[in-house]
């Protein structure tokens, strides 16, 4: 009996590898020095989280050439990563069994990518993506540096003010690209990292809908669409997400504790973040003027290391409440409230409903004014 269960199990085991789907990435690292490696990974647009699918070695006396094999179940975005020095963002679609991905092997380096229509079309995305940041938002990012490294905070503040208005700018730009070129491939997955909601949401609607329609059967396809009903639950006018995070001391809090009865900007952040950290003198400002007439800002924290965290909040002194749950971007207030990218804020009204987002400088403080006179 024994025997014959083994052999039923062998068998079993033999007929899911032959029908199971293997693809493969293949290529050429032209950089690569000995030791270097290649590694797949899946990747969450969601929560920027990966998970590893396989990994192999360069081999540099073969031409700088790899070979990766890995199990394909359905239709996903891939991160494959060339030992920390360049990553590569894949979208494979049923079908596209064997690609060839060269690539320089440093950052910024040249990128070739054959055998998967949607994975190129995914990188001419991202080349847009860096031509329109280089174009519109890098020059304030720098203005906004310059002047914080010059002392003139004054300068800084509308610095902030205008980079905050040059990256609505830069994600308006790369949606407008996104209608107009990517249409039902699976590539529109990797563009939902830079979606932003409000304005846009009977564009994504639109995006969504038609990609639904084709591709109903898709994980993809009901994330999409989970993300698009979270914007509609943060967009301008709904009642704010009530959320449960920590607090400094490790505290859960909920958030109308915080902010019940009051105007409130929630300010999502990063130590790591150096527009987050440029915009506290503003923040300091708005707070400082208008707190005893029933402003607060609850800070929440897109951190993963808490000395990190807790020593920027000292350092800056942000006398504010500050709440994290220190998972990154797979924190619960980034998941609810669809943040992103940081520096990100929503105003709350004195009811919870979002009055306003990212409001900087002269804009905050006009409308701080309206709210509370």
């Amino acid at each position: 009996m024994k025997s014959i269960t083994t052999l039923l199990f062998a068998i079993l085991f033999v007929s899911t590898v032959h029908t199971q789907v293997v693809h493969s990435v293949t290529g050429r690292v032209d950089n690569a020095v000995e030791g270097d490696r290649v590694t797949i990974y899946t990747f969450n647009p969601i929560t920027q989280e990966k998970e590893e699918v396989a990994s192999t070695g360069v081999m540099t006396g073969n031409g700088n050439t790899y070979q990766l094999y890995f199990p394909f179940e359905e239709p996903d975005l891939y991160q494959v990563s060339f030992s920390r020095k360049q990553t590569v963002l894949l979208a494979i679609d049923t079908g596209q069994v064997a690609i060839e991905l060269n690539v320089e092997g440093k950052n910024g380096g040249a990128v070739e990518i054959k055998g998967s229509p949607d994975s190129e079309l995914l990188q001419a995305y991202d080349a847009f993506r860096r031509e329109s940041y280089q174009r519109l938002v890098k020059p304030t990012y720098d203005a906004m540096k310059a002047a914080g490294d010059a002392g003139k905070k004054d300068e800084e503040i509308a610095a902030v003010a205008a980079y905050a208005k040059a990256s609505e700018a830069h994600r308006r730009e790369l949606l407008d690209w996104t209608e107009k070129n990517i249409g039902t491939s699976i590539a529109l997955y990797g563009t939902m990292l830079r979606w932003t909601g409000d304005e846009e949401i009977a564009r994504l609607e639109k995006l969504v809908g038609d990609f639904a329609a084709a591709r109903p059967e898709l994980k993809m396809t009901r994330l999409m669409q989970e993300k698009l009903e979270r914007f509609k639950k943060t967009a301008i006018g709904a009642t704010a997400p009530d959320i449960v995070l920590p607090d400094l001391t490790g505290t859960e809090r909920p958030l109308h504790e915080l902010t019940e009865g009051k105007v409130v900007l929630l300010d999502f952040w990063a130590s790591w973040c150096g527009p987050c950290l440029r915009q506290i003198p503003d923040l300091k400002a708005a707070y400082d003027k208008w707190h005893d007439k029933g402003f607060e800002i609850v800070g929440i924290s897109v951190d993963s290391k808490d000395e990190r965290w807790k020593a920027a909040i000292e350092k800056y002194g942000m006398n504010w409440p500050q709440l994290s749950d220190l998972k990154g971007w797979a924190s619960t207030g980034a998941a609810e409230y669809n943040v992103t990218f940081v520096p990100f804020n929503f105003l709350l009204d004195a009811n919870g409903r979002i009055i306003a987002k990212n409001l900087h400088s002269v804009e905050l403080d006009g409308k701080l004014a309206e709210m509370l006179k």
